[in-house]
């Protein structure tokens, strides 16, 4: 009977860890100029699909499956996106696994 707690735990720890290992990342608004996503030299142009997202209170995966492409399969990849906000340009790179989460309001 000891063992009667060990399932439930071992589904709560098993749900819970995917919540856990996506950074939740945040993005000014304003027009995204420019995103791509990849490693080394291998990088495609994703700029239509970020702007997308790019809406107060809008929610983006940094993926493979988001972008519908795996430009360098067994590397790590990187989103490179370029904002033209109300106080300036803004750059910022996310890691393939964030979830990025667009400004309510200008920064």
């Amino acid at each position: 009977m000891r063992r009667s707690w060990f399932l439930p735990v071992f589904l709560l720890v098993a749900l819970t860890i995917p919540t856990f290992s996506r950074a939740d990342e945040w993005a000014p608004l304003g027009r995204v100029v420019r995103a791509r996503y990849g490693v080394y030299s291998h990088f495609i142009d994703v700029t239509n699909i970020v702007r997308q997202y790019a809406f107060p209170g809008g929610k983006m995966d940094v993926s493979n499956k988001t972008f519908g492409s795996d430009p360098f399969k067994g590397e790590k990849k990187q989103l490179h996106v370029v904002f033209h906000t109300p106080n300036g340009r803004y750059e910022r790179d996310y890691d393939e696994g964030d979830t990025i989460r667009f400004a309510e309001r200008p920064d």
